[in-house]
């Protein structure tokens, strides 16, 4: 669960530029760096999970402004 959490996080942080979520003492945190440039532009996130004080894991991602992006139906 705290990976879809996590996956999620990524998502909502490129489109909104930051996210954040709590599971069961777990604490999931995403924000962009810098500004969206576009949709078929990079962008940087940097993601960490806690649990309480500890810190699990911190990673800097680089995902596609585009595949965050609602379908258009």
């Amino acid at each position: 669960m705290v990976r879809s959490i996590a996956l999620l996080a990524l998502k909502e942080a490129v489109r909104h530029g930051r996210w954040g979520a709590s599971f069961h003492g777990f604490r999931v945190q995403a924000q962009r760096q810098g500004p969206a440039r576009g949709f078929a532009a990079f962008t940087e996130v940097s993601l960490s999970v806690s649990l309480g004080q500890a810190v699990v894991a911190r990673f800097r991602v680089t995902a596609n402004y585009a595949s965050a992006m609602e379908p258009n139906a």
